[in-house]
Parts: C-alpha cells; sequence; structure tokens
C-alpha cells in the first residue's frame, strides 16, 4: 500500500464518521457548551480532564476555551486535569477522580475525555463528581450523565472524533458568551 492510499483510506474513514456523527456532535456539544458558559459567567469551575490520548485531547479544549481561535477576546478560566504520563488509564483516572473530589464544587462543569476508560473507571470518577454534586459531560465513552460515546468506532477515529466535538464545543461556547 502506497503512502497516498495509507492517507487517503485514513481520510475517508474519518470523514464518513464525521459526516454520520455530525447530528449527535452538535446535540450534545450545543447542550455541553450551554452549561460550560452558565459556569463560566457565574464565576463556576469548569474542568476539562483526560488520561492518556484523551488527556491531549483535554488539553486541545482548555486551549480553545482558554485562548480561542475565532474572536478577539479575553482569555477564559478552565482549569485542566490531564494525566497523560500516567502508566496506564487506571491510575490516571484514579488521579482524576481525586483531583475532581478535592476541587470539584457544586455547579462546578467538568468535561471528561473518556474514550479509554474503562466502566469502572467512569463509576470512580462519577462517584467523585456525584458526591461534589458537579454536572459531567463525557465524550468518547458512554456515562451516566450526558455523553458522547464513540465506542464503535476503532482508535484512531475516537481521537479524530475527540478532536472535532473539543473543537465544535469550544466555538459554540464562545458564541454563547461572546455573539451580540
Amino acid at each position: 500500500m502506497t503512502n497516498f492510499e495509507i492517507i487517503s483510506t485514513l481520510l475517508h474513514q474519518h470523514i464518513e464518521r464525521l459526516s454520520l456523527s455530525a447530528d449527535t456532535i452538535a446535540d450534545v456539544c450545543n447542550t455541553a457548551a450551554t452549561q460550560i458558559a452558565n459556569a463560566i459567567a457565574s464565576e463556576q469551575k469548569v474542568f476539562s480532564a483526560g488520561t492518556g490520548i484523551d488527556g491531549s485531547a483535554a488539553l486541545c479544549f482548555r486551549q480553545l476555551i482558554r485562548e480561542g481561535i475565532w474572536l478577539e477576546r479575553p482569555a477564559l478560566p478552565i482549569i485542566d486535569l490531564t494525566a497523560i504520563n500516567t502508566i496506564n488509564t487506571d491510575s490516571g483516572a484514579a488521579w482524576i477522580t481525586q483531583e475532581l473530589n478535592s476541587l470539584g464544587q457544586p455547579n462546578d462543569v467538568a468535561v471528561i475525555w473518556g474514550s479509554q476508560l474503562s466502566p469502572a473507571n467512569v463509576e470512580m470518577i462519577n462517584a467523585a463528581t456525584d458526591q461534589r454534586r458537579m454536572h459531567v459531560i463525557w465524550i468518547g465513552t458512554q456515562g451516566p450523565t450526558m455523553s458522547l460515546s464513540f465506542d464503535d468506532a476503532d482508535a484512531q477515529v475516537r481521537a479524530s472524533l475527540s478532536y472535532i466535538t473539543a473543537l465544535a464545543m469550544a466555538r459554540i461556547v464562545e458564541s454563547h458568551l461572546f455573539s451580540t
């Protein structure tokens, strides 16, 4: 297989899946962005959390929220909880759980980038956010609250879907806060 064929196949897989997911991504992003914008406007904390490959999506989302790329605007507050250098997903999820349990307060919002989280990891993080009465948005996995699951896609497509979701959600947050 040539390099062109590899790239072409990869792009076609991603384009097809993105097209099929557009409605679902748009629905979740709209609802999530409203929660995030309301939290920012009411001086609540917003967390972007992920471990492993999901940590890079969490960092991307944090940067898009903090600095933006569409409008000239002030930086927005957001806290990243990324465990990208952990040995395994379980230890990263445990660290994120501990941090949310320590820092989270009622009505804070946590965006959990979790395409690699096991059901036990989801349950552990959810227990901490429930205890703190936080709003949680799960991206890449099925969570007990609002979620956008990419479980039926392979790892490379899940990564693309996470990044496009970060981009779309950040753009909608910005439009909620700064559009006239």
